[in-house]
């Protein structure tokens, strides 16, 4: 009998990242795969280029500091941190841990789409539910519940939509789930949340012995090339989590890096004062075109267009690629209709606003 893959394995799509060159451009307006424009902090760029020079030696870094690091910033418990090689890495390594054959992984049906993967890697069954207009479903999401459920998995705020769960509804999601269910909450865009009714998942971990939160460098940090994610836990479950990891979890440069880019409070301000700008203008100047604009506390909005000749999501797309823009088009059947575009540098968003108003309204 053939070698053949866990079965789960066998209606696996690939992931599709965001496109990043176009023909005939040599530095494109890439607002497809929502990476900081204001990049690394310079102080993280030069602890990382410093601790390059060691790149020949295995990476026995001291986590330790880095969690510091973190707690201190965070008001948060290092005993309660494990890290990888990004957040995709870490989400992976809880669903293997507490998720297998016969057992079930509840996800919000437009949430991030890498989620479902991670249940069906693991052996285990994925079980969307619906949301309300892209936005989370509480009732909805515990009316899936069963006896095989054994994770409830949700991004706050969430990826591709941008928007989010309030504190008061995530707690009354949390308060439906049975004690041998694990929530957990993945929330790379922590940073950029702004409304006053936001709680962090960490708040939850303090109080609950079935929640696990992830974090990201990748985003305000502008690590997302170094790859270094991080999750906060219950300690009995960091401790699986570590026992299960990768020999090296973080390699030198992102350690060096991550430790800069968080004590550089100044240019993560720099970059949330960005973000914001640029998140009321473009879903401002695109609403004002008509179009339907999802409230967003991440950097990207997400933006519905009409079925109208010339208009329609798939042929501002094109125009945009003509114009050198890349916002980020979905093979997915719901995002059909739908745009969705990162913050980007100053100009790149002029242009992008003009090359829409063109078309929107030309």
């Amino acid at each position: 009998m053939p070698i053949s893959p866990k079965h789960t394995l066998a209606s696996i799509d690939y992931y599709m990242v965001g496109i990043s060159k176009l023909p005939g451009w040599d530095e494109p307006i890439k607002l497809s795969s929502n990476e900081s424009v204001l990049g690394m902090s310079p102080s993280a760029v030069q602890a990382a280029q410093e601790a390059i020079k060691g790149g020949h030696l295995y990476p026995e870094v001291d986590t330790e500091l880095l969690a510091e690091t973190l707690a201190e910033r965070y008001r948060l418990d290092p005993a309660r941190m494990a890290f990888g090689p990004g957040s995709d890495e870490v989400l992976q390594r809880v669903v293997n841990a507490f998720a297998g054959p016969g057992q079930e992984l509840i996800h919000s049906k437009n949430a991030y789409m890498q989620f479902p993967i991670y249940a069906r890697v693991a052996g285990a069954t994925p079980v969307a539910a619906e949301d309300r207009d892209f936005h989370y479903n509480v009732d909805l999401i515990l009316s899936k519940l069963n006896e095989k459920t054994r994770i409830v998995l949700l991004a706050n705020p969430d990826n591709p939509s941008g928007t989010y769960l309030s504190g008061s509804e995530m707690r009354r999601l949390h308060g439906g789930l049975p004690d041998n269910v694990l929530l957990v909450i993945d929330s790379a865009y922590e940073e950029f949340a702004s409304r006053d009714d936001y709680e962090s998942g960490t708040a939850l971990v303090h109080e609950f012995d079935n929640v696990m939160v992830t974090r990201s460098f990748s985003k305000v940090y502008g690590m997302a090339g170094l790859r270094l994610g991080w999750c906060y836990g219950p300690t009995w479950v960091i401790d699986i989590l570590t026992k299960i990891g990768p020999s090296f979890p973080v390699n030198s440069a992102s350690f060096a890096a991550g430790v800069a880019a968080i004590r550089d409070t100044d240019h993560v301000d720099r970059v949330l004062a960005h973000n914001r700008k640029w998140i009321n203008r473009l879903s401002q100047q695109f609403m004002q075109m008509g179009l339907k604009v999802y409230p967003s506390e991440t950097n990207f909005i997400l933006v519905e267009f009409p079925e109208e000749p010339g208009k329609t999501a798939a042929e501002v797309n094109a125009r945009l690629n003509e114009n050198g823009i890349i916002p980020r088009q979905f093979a997915v059947k719901d995002f059909d209709n739908k745009l969705r575009f990162t913050v980007g540098k100053d100009d790149g968003m002029e242009k992008t606003i003009a090359v829409m108003r063109d078309v929107i309204n030309g």
